[in-house]
């Protein structure tokens, strides 16, 4: 499986991926990355944000 840091990585890093799920602080994003998983909780939403346009948030979409 891919790395969890790959993933951050590749959806904008930890603030952009924050700003894809329209989280209100980036803190979220950055636990994850320093606890070395994203929780199963909540990877649908990561992969939803994925197939989001650049800058896009997934209410936008």
């Amino acid at each position: 499986m891919t790395d969890h840091r790959e993933i951050i990585r590749q959806l904008g890093g930890i603030r952009g991926l924050a700003r894809k799920l329209r989280h209100r602080n980036h803190t979220t994003v950055q636990g994850w990355w320093e606890r070395g998983n994203i929780p199963a909780h909540r990877l649908d939403e990561v992969l939803a944000a994925a197939v989001l346009p650049a800058g896009a948030s997934k209410d936008a979409a």
